[in-house]
């Protein structure tokens, strides 16, 4: 069995796209080679993320951990320590107004996929980022995202690439 890419490799790939991969060709087996996800393992992934995000805005943040992988909760003490990282660095995700997704891109056995997101918060600052999701049983949980936090001081624009 292959192991499957880390994620900062998935990130890179979701917000690159595939015309830097190698050929089918390459040394490299098939099976570590990342591929566009499956439409069933996007809708899963994006299922997870718009559920968080939703509960997000009710500031229900019990069930929003809920969407963290294993790994991710045990990143924060409490509830409410993950609740003041959220609302600090990720405004826009605490209080989204809307979201929209890209091409997701996933390992060969569909555990690892990452999914760009554009996210607006309430307050109309638009971000970009990439969700590293992966698959606990059967649902995907969020492994963490690179991009989307606010970046200090603030350029003063209305739209954060990072």
């Amino acid at each position: 069995m292959s192991r499957p890419l880390p994620p900062a490799a998935l990130a890179a790939l979701a917000l690159g796209g595939l015309a830097h991969l190698p050929p089918a060709s390459a040394q490299a087996p098939a099976s570590s080679r990342p591929r566009a996800a499956r439409t069933a393992e996007r809708s899963a992934a994006i299922n997870s993320i718009q559920t968080q995000l939703k509960a997000f805005g009710r500031d229900d943040y019990q069930t929003a951990i809920t969407y963290q992988s294993a790994g991710l909760k045990g990143s924060f003490p409490s509830t409410t320590a993950f609740r003041a990282m959220m609302q600090r660095a990720y405004p826009e995700f605490a209080h989204y107004k809307s979201v929209t997704f890209g091409p997701a891109q996933c390992d060969a056995q569909g555990i690892h996929l990452a999914i760009p997101a554009t996210v607006t918060g309430k307050d109309g600052v638009t971000v970009r980022a990439v969700y590293l999701m992966v698959r606990e049983g059967k649902v995907y949980r969020v492994e963490g995202v690179a991009g989307g936090a606010q970046s200090l001081p603030d350029n003063g624009g209305s739209s954060k690439d990072v």
